[in-house]
Protein backbone atom coordinates (compact mmCIF):
# COMPACT_ATOMS: atom_id res chain seq x y z
CA UNK A 1 0.00 0.00 0.00
CA UNK A 2 1.24 3.48 -0.79
CA UNK A 3 1.21 6.33 1.68
CA UNK A 4 -2.18 8.07 1.74
CA UNK A 5 -1.75 11.51 0.24
CA UNK A 6 -5.13 12.96 1.20
CA UNK A 7 -6.24 12.76 4.82
CA UNK A 8 -9.21 13.91 6.91
CA UNK A 9 -8.91 14.28 10.70
CA UNK A 10 -12.01 14.18 12.84
CA UNK A 11 -12.58 16.95 15.40
CA UNK A 12 -11.22 14.90 18.29
CA UNK A 13 -7.93 14.27 16.49
CA UNK A 14 -7.46 18.02 16.15
CA UNK A 15 -8.39 18.40 19.81
CA UNK A 16 -5.87 15.75 20.83
CA UNK A 17 -3.26 17.58 18.78
CA UNK A 18 -3.83 20.85 20.64
CA UNK A 19 -3.79 19.31 24.12
CA UNK A 20 -0.79 17.02 23.66
CA UNK A 21 2.21 18.39 21.79
CA UNK A 22 3.96 15.01 21.92
CA UNK A 23 0.98 12.77 21.14
CA UNK A 24 0.28 10.87 17.93
CA UNK A 25 -2.37 13.35 16.73
CA UNK A 26 0.09 16.23 17.00
CA UNK A 27 2.75 14.19 15.19
CA UNK A 28 0.28 13.63 12.33
CA UNK A 29 -0.48 17.33 12.20
CA UNK A 30 3.24 18.05 11.97
CA UNK A 31 3.47 15.64 9.01
CA UNK A 32 0.84 17.76 7.28
CA UNK A 33 2.81 20.91 8.14
CA UNK A 34 5.90 19.27 6.61
CA UNK A 35 3.95 18.49 3.44
CA UNK A 36 4.19 14.72 3.90
CA UNK A 37 0.42 14.38 3.63
CA UNK A 38 -2.36 16.61 2.40
CA UNK A 39 -4.82 17.43 5.15
CA UNK A 40 -8.40 18.42 4.35
CA UNK A 41 -10.81 20.20 6.68
CA UNK A 42 -14.20 21.86 6.41
CA UNK A 43 -16.00 24.69 8.14
CA UNK A 44 -18.14 22.03 9.82
CA UNK A 45 -15.06 20.46 11.45
CA UNK A 46 -13.53 23.80 12.41
CA UNK A 47 -16.84 24.98 13.89
CA UNK A 48 -17.13 21.74 15.87
CA UNK A 49 -13.58 22.25 17.16
CA UNK A 50 -14.32 25.89 18.08
CA UNK A 51 -17.38 24.85 20.09
CA UNK A 52 -15.37 22.19 21.91
CA UNK A 53 -12.44 24.49 22.70
CA UNK A 54 -14.78 27.33 23.76
CA UNK A 55 -16.29 25.31 26.59
CA UNK A 56 -14.98 26.88 29.83
CA UNK A 57 -14.69 23.48 31.53
CA UNK A 58 -12.59 22.08 28.67
CA UNK A 59 -10.43 25.19 28.58
CA UNK A 60 -9.81 24.99 32.31
CA UNK A 61 -9.16 21.25 32.37
CA UNK A 62 -6.60 21.43 29.54
CA UNK A 63 -5.23 24.92 30.30
CA UNK A 64 -6.20 26.19 26.86
CA UNK A 65 -5.55 29.89 26.46
CA UNK A 66 -6.76 32.20 23.69
CA UNK A 67 -3.25 32.67 22.29
CA UNK A 68 -2.65 28.92 22.10
CA UNK A 69 -5.96 28.33 20.34
CA UNK A 70 -5.48 31.27 17.97
CA UNK A 71 -2.09 29.88 16.98
CA UNK A 72 -3.50 26.37 16.60
CA UNK A 73 -6.39 27.47 14.35
CA UNK A 74 -3.97 29.56 12.29
CA UNK A 75 -1.78 26.49 11.83
CA UNK A 76 -4.79 24.46 10.65
CA UNK A 77 -5.79 27.20 8.20
CA UNK A 78 -2.21 27.34 6.93
CA UNK A 79 -1.68 23.60 6.48
CA UNK A 80 -5.13 22.17 5.72
CA UNK A 81 -7.01 22.52 2.48
CA UNK A 82 -10.47 23.85 3.28
CA UNK A 83 -13.24 22.12 1.34
CA UNK A 84 -16.04 24.60 0.77
CA UNK A 85 -18.65 22.30 -0.75
CA UNK A 86 -19.13 18.90 0.87
CA UNK A 87 -22.05 16.99 -0.67
CA UNK A 88 -23.84 14.51 1.55
CA UNK A 89 -23.22 10.97 0.26
CA UNK A 90 -23.16 8.82 3.38
CA UNK A 91 -25.50 8.18 6.30
CA UNK A 92 -24.42 6.87 9.68
CA UNK A 93 -27.63 6.31 11.65
CA UNK A 94 -25.81 5.63 14.93
CA UNK A 95 -24.17 9.06 14.85
CA UNK A 96 -25.40 11.19 11.94
CA UNK A 97 -22.88 13.98 12.67
CA UNK A 98 -19.99 11.59 12.00
CA UNK A 99 -21.18 11.00 8.44
CA UNK A 100 -19.65 14.38 7.55
CA UNK A 101 -16.14 12.94 7.85
CA UNK A 102 -16.94 10.30 5.24
CA UNK A 103 -18.69 12.91 3.09
CA UNK A 104 -15.60 15.12 3.23
CA UNK A 105 -13.22 12.26 2.50
CA UNK A 106 -15.27 11.27 -0.54
CA UNK A 107 -15.55 14.88 -1.75
CA UNK A 108 -11.77 15.39 -1.70
CA UNK A 109 -10.86 11.84 -2.73
CA UNK A 110 -9.06 11.22 0.57
CA UNK A 111 -7.69 7.77 1.25
CA UNK A 112 -7.60 8.06 5.04
CA UNK A 113 -9.82 9.29 7.85
CA UNK A 114 -8.00 9.55 11.18
CA UNK A 115 -10.31 9.16 14.14
CA UNK A 116 -10.74 7.74 17.60
CA UNK A 117 -14.52 7.84 17.33
CA UNK A 118 -15.96 4.39 17.96
CA UNK A 119 -18.81 4.88 15.50
CA UNK A 120 -16.45 5.79 12.67
CA UNK A 121 -13.98 3.06 13.60
CA UNK A 122 -16.79 0.49 13.64
CA UNK A 123 -17.19 1.01 9.89
CA UNK A 124 -14.03 -1.07 9.44
CA UNK A 125 -15.86 -4.16 10.73
CA UNK A 126 -17.08 -6.29 7.83
CA UNK A 127 -18.99 -8.35 10.40
CA UNK A 128 -21.66 -5.64 10.69
CA UNK A 129 -24.19 -4.48 8.12
CA UNK A 130 -22.92 -0.88 8.37
CA UNK A 131 -19.33 -2.06 7.99
CA UNK A 132 -20.11 -4.19 4.95
CA UNK A 133 -22.00 -1.31 3.35
CA UNK A 134 -19.15 1.14 4.02
CA UNK A 135 -16.43 -1.24 2.83
CA UNK A 136 -18.31 -2.10 -0.36
CA UNK A 137 -19.10 1.55 -1.19
CA UNK A 138 -15.68 2.98 -0.26
CA UNK A 139 -13.15 0.15 -0.61
CA UNK A 140 -10.12 2.46 -0.85
CA UNK A 141 -11.01 4.64 2.17
CA UNK A 142 -9.27 3.64 5.40
CA UNK A 143 -10.33 4.71 8.88
CA UNK A 144 -7.46 4.51 11.36
CA UNK A 145 -6.62 5.77 14.83
CA UNK A 146 -3.73 8.24 15.10
CA UNK A 147 -1.23 5.55 16.20
CA UNK A 148 -2.37 3.25 13.37
CA UNK A 149 -2.03 6.08 10.85
CA UNK A 150 1.49 6.87 12.08
CA UNK A 151 2.44 3.20 11.78
CA UNK A 152 1.03 3.03 8.24
CA UNK A 153 2.87 6.18 7.22
CA UNK A 154 6.12 4.95 8.77
CA UNK A 155 5.87 1.58 7.01
CA UNK A 156 5.15 3.23 3.67
CA UNK A 157 8.16 5.52 3.93
CA UNK A 158 10.58 2.76 4.89
CA UNK A 159 13.07 1.80 2.16
CA UNK A 160 12.27 -1.43 0.35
Amino acid sequence: MTRPERVVFDCNVYFQAVISASGPANRLLRLAAEGRLTLYASTYILDELRVLTSDPRVRMKYCLEDATLDEFFAMIRQHAMLAADVPHVFDLPRDPDDAHYVDLAVAVDAKLIVSRDKDLLSLRDAGTAEGRDFLSRFPTLLILTPPEALKLLASDSAPA
